[in-house]
């Protein structure tokens, strides 16, 4: 399926010159830290391109603007402007998630009204592209599937208020539900678009969207205590250490605090649910296509490694 770019100015197509070039590159590169060097360094451009967010919120929009789907789309079909639209629907649909994630915990009406709009825009750029304008219903149905979530957010929130506490399969199972909008809502427009895509390379999306999450649960630790949001770091340390303990601690003893509850615990629900998430993935088939989605995994492995100071 090709779908058309609209191209502007000189300085646009520049621009798209040098995102097919390095997109290019990218297919011949096997070193995993050049590889991720050089998806950095895509995204920028990815970004300079195409400044449609206006930067309201920096964090989200930073999100926002991975390349991975870029990438997935253009290693499947050789097409630069298939690949531009794919990132731009994705980046909409993922601005939405993220919205809205922000509004179920602030109850900030602003944050709705931004998600609706970011929803606008997706909507918008798959009714401009005729082969895919069916996608308008079928995401709809996907981002409500979705939704389900942040109920399912609201009742481990009370049951860690009233002093609950949580099993591995609990924490799993936290971890997997939060990260599905990767292949509830993301992975749907690929499957519509490329001709390659598979429900294998869906399943990598979401367990790489689920070690991503592990990562950003450790570093929003101190955050989501003082807002009382659920973090699985928070759930596992709470059948060794109290929740009013931890919700008491100040601040800079709080990462402490639920440290000393995790290694406490035999079990270490962290480091095995990394482990266990990267196992699935390696034992994954996909398509050559998309191998470079198990190079992520990989990275995203050491990371966590590298900056949790848990027992593995």
């Amino acid at each position: 399926m090709v779908i058309k770019a609209k191209l502007g100015r000189s300085e646009d197509r520049a621009y798209l010159e040098k995102i097919s070039n390095l997109a290019s590159d990218l297919r011949s590169i096997s070193d995993a830290s050049h590889f991720v060097q050089q998806m950095v360094s895509l995204s920028a451009l990815l970004s300079s391109y195409d400044r449609s967010l206006g930067g309201s919120y920096p964090a989200i929009d930073e999100n926002a603007q991975d390349p991975t789907y870029f990438l997935i789309a253009y290693f499947d079909t050789q097409n630069v402007p298939c690949a531009l639209s794919v990132y731009r629907i994705v980046r909409s649909l993922t601005r939405h998630v993220l919205l809205l994630d922000k509004f179920y915990e602030t109850k900030n009406d602003r944050y709705a009204m931004q998600a609706k709009q970011a929803r606008k825009s997706a909507f918008e750029l798959a009714r401009s592209e005729g082969n895919i304008q069916h996608l308008v219903y079928s995401m709809d149905y996907s981002l409500k599937q979705f939704s389900e979530f942040w109920k399912f957010e609201q009742i481990t929130k009370r049951r860690i208020l009233e002093k609950g506490t949580f099993s591995y399969p609990e924490i799993r199972h936290f971890i997997l539900s939060k990260s599905s909008d990767a292949s509830l809502v993301y992975a749907k427009i690929l499957d519509a678009v490329l001709p390659g895509f598979s429900e294998n390379a869906t399943s990598v999306l979401h367990y790489n969207q689920a070690l991503l999450d592990i990562q950003d649960d450790w570093e929003d630790i101190e955050e989501d205590v003082r807002e009382d949001m659920p973090n699985i770091f928070v759930m596992a340390a709470l059948a060794k250490v109290p929740y009013t303990r931890i919700r008491k601690s100040r601040r800079d003893l709080i990462r402490k605090v639920v440290l000393s509850g995790i290694r406490s615990s035999q079990e270490q629900p962290i480091s095995r649910l990394a482990t266990e998430l990267h196992q699935l993935i390696e034992g994954t088939s996909i398509p050559g296509n998309f191998s470079f989605l198990k190079i992520l995994s990989d990275r995203y492995v050491d990371s966590l490694k590298m900056r949790i100071p848990i027992p593995q």
